[in-house]
């Protein structure tokens, strides 16, 4: 694993031209650019928050604020699988011709998204303190969750980008799953909403502890729970070296299929 790491450090000049590519070709011809990558998840929140204000009615304070907060890192989650899971795929012309990491594809999409997120983030930032919700002390949480959040997601995309290879309709697949899995995480519901019996299992989904973080921290004004955080911790690193695992035992035959 730590030889995998040295070896991905090795290429870091491919995985910048990687990086430079991914956001030049995200935002090619568009006029509001970098800016659309939040106005997509604002566009939702207000969905929801017509939905569940006005027609359904939700008892959380501050409705829309919670949404906004929620749906940001649940849309680097979910756009950061998605555009990776196709990237080996798609990028099969470099494969075949270059030796290097091929983990450096998909990784390099996830990092185009994290700074996306990032850039989201402050942007929420600024929003928060014109409504004078922030920031605070329990800011000091978001790198933390920031970071375990990357860690889980780049050891999925790294291990689908491959599986892709060599099982075409994983998109599909995944595209469903991803739907109906939006509703078993905290995003437009708290944790509060979940009964007692099923809670426990929320526990054990490293994302659903990852989410109800950032609605703590950002604006709830609570600080999450240490022992969650640090077992979604654990629970991420460990689904990241079993996907890297994974990866390395079908490498070989990736350009085969490609």
């Amino acid at each position: 694993m730590l030889g995998q790491i040295k070896n991905i450090f090795k290429f870091r000049e491919l995985l910048l031209a990687l990086l430079v590519r991914g956001f030049k070709a995200k935002y090619k011809n568009s006029f509001l650019g970098i800016f659309w990558s939040f106005l997509n998840p604002l566009a939702n929140v207000l969905i929801f928050a017509f939905i569940f204000t006005m027609i359904i009615r939700i008892n959380i304070k501050d409705y829309p604020l919670y949404l906004l907060c929620t749906i940001l890192p649940w849309t680097f989650f979910n756009s950061a699988l998605i555009n990776s899971v196709v990237s080996i795929f798609e990028d099969s012309h470099f494969v075949k011709n270059t030796a290097f990491p091929l983990e450096i594809i998909p990784l390099a999409v996830v990092i185009v998204n994290l700074v996306n997120f990032v850039i989201d983030l402050v942007i929420l930032a600024v929003v928060l303190f014109f409504l004078g919700r922030g920031p605070g002390h329990l800011w000091f949480y978001l790198p933390f969750l920031i970071f375990i959040e990357f860690i889980l997601i780049s050891g999925l995309s790294i291990f689908f980008s491959a599986v892709y290879v060599i099982f075409r309709d994983l998109n599909f697949i995944l595209n469903i799953i991803l739907r109906l899995f939006f509703y078993f995480v905290p995003v437009i519901y708290t944790l509060d909403f979940v009964p007692e019996g099923f809670r426990l299992l929320y526990f054990f989904n490293p994302l659903a502890v990852i989410i109800d973080g950032y609605a703590k921290v950002l604006i709830q004004g609570l600080r999450p729970d240490s022992t969650m955080l640090f077992a979604s911790l654990l629970q991420s690193v460990l689904i990241f070296v079993a996907c890297c695992i994974l990866f390395n035992r079908i490498r070989r035959i990736i350009p085969e299929r490609l």
